[in-house]
C-alpha cells in the first residue's frame, strides 16, 4: 500500500509533496463545475447510466424511480466509471433498462480501504499533513502486517499487525476544522469485496445492500478500535475518541455504491 511516494515523507522535502486545494478536493469539482456551465455545459444530476451504446445511452432519473429509464442519443460518449465496472454493468445490449452492479473480476485489484473520517473538538497538533503508521518490532510483525492485502482475507482487529495513513487537512488548511478543533482521516488497508455471481442479476440495490453485509458493523467497530489503540501511543492522542463529536464511515462497499468501483477499491487498478 504505497499512497504516498517516500519522496513526499522524506524531511529533507520543504518543497515537493502533496498540495491539496484550500476548501478540500471538493473546490477543485466547484471550479469545473462553474466553468463548464459557463461555457453552456447542461448536468443531468441524480440521473443514472443503466447502459451504453453505439449511439445512445439509456438514463433514468433517481427523483422519479416509477419512471422507465430513457434513451438519449449522442453522437459521443465518455465512460468515466471503473473500466472493470463499465464493461459489465454499462456496455451492454440498452434494452436493459434498470441499473446493476456487477465488475470482471479478472483483473488483479489493489487493496480495499474502511476510511475513518471524524470531527474532533481539540486540535491534533501532534500530527502533520501526511501520517503513515507502520508495523515494523520485527520483519516477522512487519511482513505480517501486509497479509490481508496479499491474501485478500480477513480482517483489521486489534491484536493482528496492519498498517494505515492518517491525513490532518487543517495542518495547511485552516478552513477544515473550526479553531481549536480539528478534522482528520484515516485509511485502513483491508480486503476488496468478494465479486458474487448471484448479485449481477439482481437490482442494483439489492446487490449492493448483499456486498455491504460482507463488511458488517462488527468489522468496522474492529477497526476502529485498532486504530484508536495504535494512535493512543501518541500521548496527545490517548484520550481521542471522547474528543471525537462525528463520523462518517466508508468500506468498499460505500465506494462500490457512491463511485461505481469494482471490487470497491477506491484506487482501482493502479498499484497501490
Amino acid at each position: 500500500f504505497g499512497l504516498l511516494a517516500a519522496i513526499e515523507l522524506h524531511p529533507s522535502n520543504q518543497k515537493s509533496g502533496v498540495f491539496a486545494p484550500i476548501g478540500g478536493f471538493q473546490a477543485v469539482t466547484d471550479a469545473v463545475e462553474r466553468m463548464a456551465r459557463d461555457l453552456g455545459v447542461e448536468f443531468r444530476c441524480h440521473t443514472m447510466v443503466t447502459s451504453v451504446d453505439q449511439d445512445s445511452v439509456m438514463i433514468k432519473d433517481l427523483s422519479k424511480p416509477e419512471h422507465p429509464a430513457q434513451r438519449l442519443q449522442a453522437d459521443l460518449m465518455i465512460i468515466n466509471a471503473d473500466l472493470p465496472y463499465a464493461t459489465e454493468s454499462l456496455l451492454r445490449p440498452s434494452k436493459v433498462k434498470e441499473p446493476t452492479f456487477d465488475w470482471d473480476d479478472s483483473f488483479s485489484f489493489s487493496s480495499g480501504v474502511i476510511s475513518f473520517h471524524w470531527s474532533v473538538s481539540k486540535a491534533l497538533d501532534d500530527l502533520n499533513t501526511h501520517n503513515v503508521f507502520m508495523t515494523a518490532g520485527s520483519r516477522s510483525t512487519a511482513e505480517a502486517s501486509w497479509q490481508i492485502l496479499r491474501e485478500n482475507k480477513g480482517d483489521v482487529r486489534s491484536g493482528i499487525p496492519f498498517n494505515f495513513y492518517v491525513h490532518r487537512a487543517s495542518k495547511t488548511d485552516s478552513t477544515a476544522a473550526p479553531e481549536g478543533c480539528d478534522s482528520i482521516m484515516v485509511l485502513v488497508p483491508c480486503r476488496t469485496l468478494l465479486r458474487d455471481e448471484e448479485c449481477a442479476k439482481l437490482p442494483r440495490e439489492e446487490a449492493l445492500l448483499r456486498y455491504r453485509e460482507q463488511f458488517s458493523e462488527s468489522v468496522v467497530d474492529e477497526a476502529r478500535k485498532a486504530v484508536l489503540e495504535r494512535l493512543s501511543a501518541l500521548d496527545s492522542l490517548q484520550d481521542l475518541e471522547r474528543h471525537i463529536l462525528d463520523e462518517v464511515v466508508d468500506t468498499p462497499a460505500t465506494w462500490a455504491d457512491q463511485f461505481h468501483l469494482a471490487a470497491g477499491t477506491p484506487f482501482a487498478l493502479v498499484s497501490h
